[in-house]
């Protein structure tokens, strides 16, 4: 949730203070995501300057400015480990709606997490 108050926050700070129901990857086109599978493929070129855009890559593999005068300017979000463990949890056990996603005890998913085996549950 932390990215995603961000996003929130950003877009109404470039758009007055304005509220929406268009959902937020709508207006904050999510990078990894953008196949078009749920939301349309964002045309980048065409997006409203100054364009808002989430992602989970490391930097060093994040596309970067070509102008020396449109420089990309980034905010990192760091989490207590607790916390991405804990929605981690809640997002993966979620996912049992699709029948695919965790179906365990807290306590087995905190241990697995913390050895560095949360990934194997999506």
């Amino acid at each position: 949730l932390g990215t995603t108050w961000v996003q929130e926050i950003l877009w109404q700070m470039f758009n007055e203070g304005q509220t929406t129901s268009d959902h937020i990857l709508e207006r904050v086109p999510f990078l990894e995501m953008a196949t078009g599978r749920v939301f349309p493929k964002p045309n980048y070129n065409t997006l409203p300057s100054p364009r808002i855009v989430k992602t989970h890559l490391p930097y060093n593999v994040i596309p970067k400015s070509t102008n020396e005068h449109s420089k990309c300017k980034y905010i990192y979000i760091a989490r207590n480990p607790k916390d991405v463990a804990v929605s981690f949890f809640e997002f993966t056990a979620n996912l049992k709606i699709m029948e695919n996603g965790y179906n365990g005890p807290w306590e087995f998913y905190a241990k697995s997490f913390v050895e560095g085996k949360g990934k194997t549950f999506c």
